[in-house]
């Protein structure tokens, strides 16, 4: 008993039907779930070997219904004697088909390998009830579809093979039949070579045997537009694009929604864009539905050669782009893409003019580019064609509102980088008479608005249509109430009354400006204080514990009384049982002052905290006693950092006087906690020393030592304690 065609595709269906009186050779097409499968497979994964062992379910001539979504079948013939009983089991009434999706045994077949087995599957199915290879499923898709759309490069050729010797009326005949089934259509439009472009990876086998029957295939486009050719392009299929380009006539570059192959191609592969507009540079000035051409996608497209990737704590990727634009001439960098063969510069090259036109929306490239932060064509577009900056969309917009509403950093910087080149640009208003400025401000991005304002060209009392200024602006942009001071909308408002911004009051009644009468919910406020008094008075209980559990336990402890020795004649009496052993010490005079502003401090921020948690005390007296204990707290913490490296020193000192020094310097950096926020201070001060305006080093320097002083004054009352205590006992350090 030799087997002539083993597979074990699974179908999907409610059961089989077997003709009653079928001979067994006929019956060898089962239903049975495997016990094992073993198989080889070549390079490209296909199975090639042995195949699954069955279960041989046949008590009857007819099949019980199977449990559904679980059947699966094995078309095999008994011997070479049997060939005619098989061919009869194998009629139409015996076809197997699924109810929801209609394949036949060939679609499965087709897509579930191209491995000897199943190949030779294929051609006895076909050899039996050849309309088959025509036959489509409920979405349209014949056997080759399903072989292209699963990769199997070697089935879609078999196919095609046997539609061709399916033909009885001779050779004519046969490539007839063989064109039409590769030019047949799914319910989306599409034919096998769509789902070949698609699926068959940079493999262009299955391409090249497709094209081999019909070379017209790739003019054959899909009900939305869609070609083989722009799917090449959108996948960035370069092997495959050349493949249709040489194998077929009357190619159609046509996509989705007006699109063609170039507006797919300038965003995925530069080697393609060179190619089509090779093939036919008519392609650049197609538009699409929405008035784009290619050169609008070419503007969107992403610099992937300038950005780098970090996934420690961000919210989203920290993308650096062109690094190269601050170090650089502009031109330079031109040359350096058009040598590069950037999709943008090839098109610009190739037509000029589309510079200057554009889209249904009033958007030009320029705006574009400025939108998706493409530094690239932003930087080619403003060297070759300076003009561009100039352009305005339908809302009056230049591509540098566009980069500040969309907080694209980079393009602002470029701009005030070269303000030279683009100062007229910086002041322009939109039709709602927003500067850049304005909109920064609206939108509270603060490193755009730091880049902007320490440009001396920007100006910053400009009024909109509605007579605001940025000042305005920003008054309105900082809520009333509790909230962290360093934020966003508060820094603006801070560098505007710093650099001697004005408001349009001079204008207006101030007592009837909204910014000037801000409205407060004491019910949310007090809430927002009830759960900041919970929270942060944790921590201070915690050090307020923690430093009076070190006084009590003091390092180096206390001297016993059999520690004592009796006075000498002449010499000062020893000190005291229960004194610390460490007296006298100066860095045991550091640990207990700093041991004790630290319970002080914590003591004064938790009785603070209570009092903030009462919602009988007035609102107001609430807001102050917050900012009361959060600065005592943060005392707190930073002195009882000192006491614990102080104290780490006494007692390693004496034997490890290196890892000691190493310890207090490593505590050091927790002792500077505060400098984060003294350098944001200064950023934000300095920032605006480039102005040229009544602030002055002096006014930068007295900000300066005021807010060192109030984020270090117990470093000063500690150390400041020990060099007078040193000053008068020089004690052994």
């Amino acid at each position: 008993m030799r087997p002539l065609l083993a597979g074990a595709p699974r179908l999907v269906g409610d059961g089989v039907k077997v003709k009653h009186g079928a001979s067994e050779g006929a019956k060898r097409a089962v239903r049975a779930r495997p016990r094992r499968a073993s198989s080889q497979h070549d390079a490209h994964g296909r199975e090639l070997g042995r195949l699954p062992r069955y279960h041989q379910l046949w008590p009857r001539d007819v099949l019980p219904a199977p449990p559904p979504q679980q059947v699966a079948i094995e078309v095999a013939a008994a011997s070479r004697n049997d060939d005619a009983a098989a061919a009869a089991a194998l009629d139409d009434d015996m076809v197997v088909t699924e109810p929801e999706t209609g394949s036949t045994a060939l679609h499965v077949v087709a897509a579930a390998g191209d491995g000897r087995c199943y190949l030779e599957s294929a051609r006895v199915i076909c050899g039996k009830a050849w309309h088959l290879l025509g036959a489509p499923n409920s979405d349209g898709d014949t056997p080759l579809h399903c072989a292209a759309r699963a990769g199997n490069s070697r089935m879609v050729a078999r196919l095609v093979e046997l539609a061709a010797a399916a033909a009885a009326g001779g050779e004519g005949e046969g490539e007839a039949r063989a064109r039409a089934l590769v030019r047949a259509r799914n319910k989306r439009g599409e034919t096998a070579l769509h789902e070949a472009v698609r699926f068959c990876g940079h493999d262009h086998e299955m391409v090249r045997a497709l094209m081999r029957e019909d070379r017209w295939l790739a003019s054959v486009v899909a009900n939305d537009g869609t070609s083989p050719m722009y799917l090449a392009c959108s996948l960035g299929r370069k092997t495959i694009a050349r493949e249709l380009h040489q194998r077929g006539h009357g190619i159609s570059y046509s996509g989705p929604d007006g699109q063609n192959a170039l507006h797919a191609a300038v965003i995925h592969d530069k080697v393609i864009t060179k190619w089509l507009l090779e093939w036919n540079k008519d392609l650049v000035n197609q538009r699409d539905i929405n008035g784009s051409t290619p050169m609008h996608f070419a503007a969107s497209a992403a610099d992937p050669s300038f950005q780098f990737t970090s996934f420690v704590f961000t919210t989203s990727n920290l993308e650096t782009h062109f690094v190269g634009s601050y170090l650089l001439p502009q031109r330079c960098l031109t040359r350096l893409y058009e040598w590069r063969e950037f999709p943008f510069p090839l098109l610009l090259e190739a037509e000029p003019s589309l510079a200057f036109q554009p889209d249904i929306d009033g958007s030009y490239p320029v705006h574009i580019a400025a939108s998706a932060e493409s530094m690239v064509a932003v930087i080619v577009l403003l060297t070759k064609y300076p003009g561009c900056a100039g352009l305005r969309d339908a809302m009056g917009r230049t591509f540098l509102h566009v980069a500040v509403e969309k907080k694209r950093y980079h393009v602002v910087k470029f701009v005030c980088h070269c303000s030279r080149s683009f100062r007229p640009m910086l002041n322009v208003q939109d039709k709602d008479g927003n500067t850049a400025l304005h909109l920064a401000v609206k939108q509270g991005e603060l490193d755009i608005f730091r880049c902007l304002i320490r440009n001396r060209n920007v100006k910053i009392n400009l009024q909109n249509n509605q007579g605001n200024t940025p000042m305005d602006l920003a008054l309105g942009k900082v809520r009333s109430g509790f909230y962290f001071g360093l934020t966003a909308p508060r820094r603006i408002l801070g560098m505007l009354n710093l650099a001697n911004a004005q408001t349009s009051s001079s204008n207006r009644r101030r007592d009837q400006m909204v910014e000037y009468n801000p409205s407060l919910n004491e019910g949310e406020e007090s809430s927002k204080i009830k759960d900041f008094a919970q929270i942060v008075g944790i921590g201070s209980v915690l050090v307020a514990t923690a430093t009076f559990a070190a006084a009590i336990t003091i390092p180096g402890g206390v001297r016993s009384p059999g520690d004592v020795s009796p006075a000498k004649p002449g010499m000062a009496a020893p000190p005291p049982a229960g004194t610390p052993v460490f007296t006298g010490k100066y860095a045991f005079d550091g640990f207990v002052v700093s041991n004790t502003l630290a319970f002080i401090c914590s003591t004064l921020a938790t009785f603070s905290l209570v009092y903030c948690g009462v919602a009988a005390v007035d609102i107001q007296r609430r807001f102050k006693l917050v900012s009361f204990s959060l600065a005592f707290l943060l005392c707190a913490a930073r002195s009882f950092c000192a006491a614990f490296a102080f104290s780490l020193y006494l007692l390693l000192a004496p034997v490890e006087h290196g890892t000691a020094i190493a310890a207090c310097v490593m505590t050091s950096l927790a002792l500077l906690d505060g400098l984060w926020f003294l350098i944001t201070s200064f950023h934000d001060t300095t920032v605006l020393l480039s102005r040229r305006t009544r602030l002055t080093f002096l006014k930068v320097g007295i900000g300066f030592i005021a807010n060192t002083v109030y984020l270090f004054w117990p470093y000063l009352v500690i150390f400041g304690y020990m060099f007078i205590d040193g000053a008068k006992h020089l004690g052994e350090f």
